[in-house]
């Protein structure tokens, strides 16, 4: 069966530009090619076709193949990141960098109010960053790999909040066209991320309500103090309470032995 847009798709593949890797989904590949990075999230990826979860040219030719298909692309950079906006190359003066305690150096990364770019040249006291795409204008160079279609709702799901968040510490639970999400991890997912991903679930899946629970490492350790805390709360009190009846029981032996001598 062909695939077509708005189905959900496993695959893998391998980004080049001018013959070298910028983007891979294999580690061992990675590692091999010495391009390894640790803090990179390795492994296959589940996207909606037409969704622009990856370019737009991945999405244009992944319809019409079929699963197990293994093809390569050319990319022009209109289907990639654009062509490259004469408006964003922007000349700082040197100065600006010294009050940092920076020394710019070509091919340096800055971040200028929110805004990423990489230092291009400096001369006469002037840095020239360009804060394009650093594959703006470039084209791009694929080999997929069409591992399988996804056709579950929870798989689809999931695969969505892995894809936006990167984590796997979902539970998802479907009745009728209602979604219950468990999310059990470390941090709390940013409330406008979780917005997208319940926009985009019911977009592309047959779902009308989506339902979040959200319990965190913290929180559980912080119920667990609380918990302990009660009940050494509890069992001290207790004791102050088998205390003072023991006490009492005594003054009031006291008084009957006192009372009996006279």
């Amino acid at each position: 069966m062909e695939i077509k847009e708005n189905d959900f798709v496993n695959i893998d593949y391998v980004g080049k530009t001018g013959g070298k890797i910028f983007d891979l989904t294999d580690e061992e590949l990675a590692k091999k090619e010495n391009i390894h990075n640790e803090k990179t999230q390795y492994g296959p990826v589940t996207i909606v076709v037409g969704a622009g979860h990856l370019i737009k040219g991945i999405d244009k030719a992944l319809v019409g193949k079929k699963v197990g298909e293994n093809f390569k692309i050319d990319v022009e950079p209109e289907d990639a990141f654009g062509k490259k906006n004469p408006k964003l190359l922007k000349i700082i003066p040197e100065k600006i960098f010294k009050k940092q305690e920076v020394r710019p150096q070509p091919g340096m990364t800055i971040n200028v109010d929110n805004a990423v770019g990489y230092i291009v040249s400096t001369s006469a006291g002037r840095v020239v960053v360009d804060f394009n795409h650093p594959l703006a204008g470039k084209e791009l160079n694929y080999e997929i790999t069409v591992n399988k279609k996804i056709e579950g709702k929870e798989e689809k799901i999931e695969s969505l909040l892995s894809l936006f968040t990167g984590k796997e510490d979902f539970n998802v639970n479907i009745e009728n066209k209602e979604a219950k999400i468990k999310y059990d991890g470390k941090k709390q997912i940013n409330p406008k991320m979780k917005e997208l991903i319940v926009k985009e679930i019911k977009k592309y899946i047959d779902i009308e309500k989506v339902e979040f629970t959200e319990e965190f490492e913290d929180e559980k350790k912080s119920e667990n103090e609380n918990s302990k805390k009660s009940e050494n709360e509890n069992s001290k009190k207790s004791e102050n309470e088998n205390s003072k009846k023991s006490e009492n029981e005594s003054e009031k032996n006291e008084n009957n032995e006192k009372e009996s001598n006279e």
